[in-house]
C-alpha cells in the first residue's frame, strides 16, 4: 500500500528526454525540488502512458498541489485521487477523513 512520506520527494524521478527539449536535465542523484516540479508537469501535461508509468503515481500525488498544469488537468487528477479507492491507498493512516 503506498503511503506518501517526505523522502517521496528526494527520490529521483526517471526522465524521458524526449519531453526536456528547453531544459538540461540533471543527473539523477542531483535533480532538484524544482526540477521535479517542472518535470512532473511536463509529464502531465505532455507525456505518454508510458512517461506516467515511469514516474508513478505516488509522484504525482505527493507533488499535485505544486505543478504549474492546466485547470483540465488538474482537476482530472484530483478526481483520481478523491476516489475512495485511491484516497485509501495514498492517505496517510492517521488521518482522519471528512
Amino acid at each position: 500500500m503506498a503511503k506518501s512520506t517526505k523522502s517521496n520527494r528526494d527520490e529521483p524521478l526517471p526522465v524521458n528526454p524526449a519531453l526536456v527539449w528547453d531544459y538540461d536535465i540533471p543527473p539523477e542523484g542531483e535533480q532538484t525540488e524544482a526540477f521535479r516540479k517542472w518535470y512532473l508537469g511536463r509529464v502531465l501535461m505532455r507525456g505518454s502512458s508510458e512517461d506516467l508509468k515511469s514516474i508513478g503515481l505516488e509522484a504525482i500525488y505527493v507533488y499535485l498541489p505544486d505543478l504549474s498544469i492546466s485547470q483540465t488537468v488538474r482537476r482530472f487528477w484530483e478526481w483520481y485521487f478523491n476516489l475512495p479507492e485511491v484516497k485509501a491507498r495514498y492517505e496517510p493512516a492517521d488521518s482522519v477523513s471528512k
